[in-house]
């Protein structure tokens, strides 16, 4: 892995960055960088040691490429990229220039191959970034004897570095399968690292969001009372996330229902338009981009990507799938708030004519003003899903059952404008129904429906039946390849079957 300096980032956080930036380089050949600068300049202090967490935050959003950051939206785990992977996987969109860019194009068609990955590539090398970085707060504040530095400050900044940690082996197991667990930058332990089982990567997980969760502060003390720091919350709900996706549906329950009752905080956006701005009540985590980029200006990497340049007649460079539009029920405004259209009938692309593209940030290239203040966050978990994941787990025998699912999943259908569902629904028809609330709910958001279709057991009957993806060439494509880079250098390391 090789990264690139961000000279954005004020002074300290630099210098933490650009020590990683001297020492990552693949996963499994990492000198350690936590040395005499790190624990005496870095950590000394409380101001320095939060603006070495705050830099791995703008790293995330914005990228770490010396270039402009816009290219962040298709390179970058958590700028953007997941939710394009994802999103042209799962089939609910589709790259507008379809075999005309091969990177994009074999994420569409379901045919990845271990030379033609790019996209893989970069999620895996962004997310082990971020976990290196993760794993150097942590052990630089440990090793730190700084009295300024002071144990509540300690253990926070610890809590949170566990959760970006967790965070980011989240995704990497469920796009990889089982996947290195480095939870050190000791280049003794991590350059001949092999696989760990996926249920290993999940205790870890769990173990750290329950470390977080229980250090990091309840409110946001940071960032002027933005939500741009993880909190205590935040844990909380990749927590419930996590119990819905191993099965333990009485903790994702109880998990979602600790967010859901606090009401002084969170609470859904009765407005659609207002769900994705910085100052969103439902937001439970966001990331801030930057406004000064001279490209992005003050758009968040995702709006620049989806959004076309010139609106109702300009290109859209990704499109949604016709698939997931039919999905939409009438008068669901959901689909009036969150998709727009252009006309495309002029362009050279595979698809010309009418295009409907995901719009639910609504500065993109065409409207973005540089150094104005930013009107949008970018969005990582919010209250609508806690609902989703509640009803979902209720659904399968959690606490509540089939009466408390439909009545979570009649929420979220009311906000949409949307009548009721029947109370009499089976077990059958009310899990038929999260699926459904779940796509048109979370679809263009960090691959929601890609990873439903694959834990939920639908995605070979679902993803075997598009035409894109025909023919379809096995279910081992469910799994992304490992990069062939990383096995180049790590002979420990196998490859995913199929591949």
């Amino acid at each position: 892995m090789r990264i690139y300096q961000r000279t954005t980032l004020i002074v300290i956080s630099s210098l933490f960055w650009s020590m990683i930036h001297s020492s990552c380089r693949k996963l499994i050949a990492i000198p350690a960088p936590i040395n005499t600068i790190t624990t005496t300049q870095v950590f000394s202090s409380e101001t320095k040691a939060n603006a070495a967490m705050a830099g791995i935050y703008s790293v995330m959003i914005n990228g770490d490429k010396v270039q402009s950051v816009v290219s962040a939206g298709q390179s970058f785990l958590s700028a953007g990229l997941l939710t394009i992977m994802g999103g042209l996987s799962s089939g609910e969109m589709d790259n507008y220039s379809g075999s005309n860019e091969p990177a994009l194009n074999l994420l569409s068609t379901n045919k990845l191959t271990v030379y033609q990955a790019d996209k893989a590539g970069m999620a895996w090398e962004t997310a082990y970034k971020t976990i290196y970085a993760a794993n150097s707060v942590i052990e630089g504040i440990a090793a730190s004897t700084a009295v300024a530095l002071r144990d509540s400050t300690r253990k926070a900044l610890t809590g949170e570095a566990k959760f970006v940690r967790a965070f980011n082996y989240f995704y990497l197991t469920n796009l990889f399968g089982d996947v290195p667990l480095a939870l050190t930058v000791d280049f003794n332990q991590t350059r001949s690292m092999s696989r760990t089982a996926q249920q290993q990567v999940y205790q870890q997980i769990v173990a750290d969001l329950k470390d977080a969760e229980a250090n990091m502060p309840e409110s946001y003390p940071t960032g002027n009372g933005e939500r741009v720091r993880p909190n205590k919350a935040t844990a909380t709900a990749l927590l419930a996330r996590v119990y819905l996706y191993l099965g333990e549906y009485a903790n994702a329950v109880a998990a979602a229902t600790t967010l859901i009752n606090n009401t002084a905080v969170y609470g859904l956006e009765t407005d659609l338009t207002h769900v994705f701005l910085k100052d969103s009540r439902e937001a439970i985590w966001q990331l801030k981009p930057t406004t000064t980029d001279v490209s992005l200006k003050n758009a968040t990497p995702e709006g620049y990507q989806f959004l076309p340049g010139i609106f109702v007649t300009g290109k859209t460079s990704f499109m949604l799938s016709g698939q997931l539009l039919k999905v939409f029920e009438e008068g669901d405004q959901r689909y009036v708030a969150w998709t727009d259209s252009t006309d495309n009938s002029y362009g050279t692309g595979t698809f010309p004519g009418i295009t409907h593209y995901p719009s639910k940030y609504k500065i993109g290239s065409g409207n973005a003003v540089y150094g104005a203040d930013a009107e949008e966050y970018y969005v990582v978990f919010r209250l609508a899903e806690m609902y989703l994941v509640r009803a979902e787990a209720a659904a399968n025998g959690g606490p509540g059952g089939i009466a408390a699912a439909i009545a979570d999943l009649n929420v979220i259908r009311h906000r949409a404008g949307l009548a009721s569902l029947p109370a009499n629904l089976t077990v059958v028809q009310v899990k038929a129904a999260v699926a459904k609330e779940r796509q048109t709910e979370l679809f263009a958001e960090w691959g929601h429906r890609w990873l439903d279709l694959k834990r939920t057991g639908m995605a070979h009957d679902v993803l075997s039946a598009m035409p894109v993806k025909q023919p379809w060439l096995g279910d081992y494509q469910l799994l992304y390849p490992i990069p062939v880079s990383e096995i180049t250098v790590n002979h420990f390391l196998t490859q995913n079957p199929g591949y």
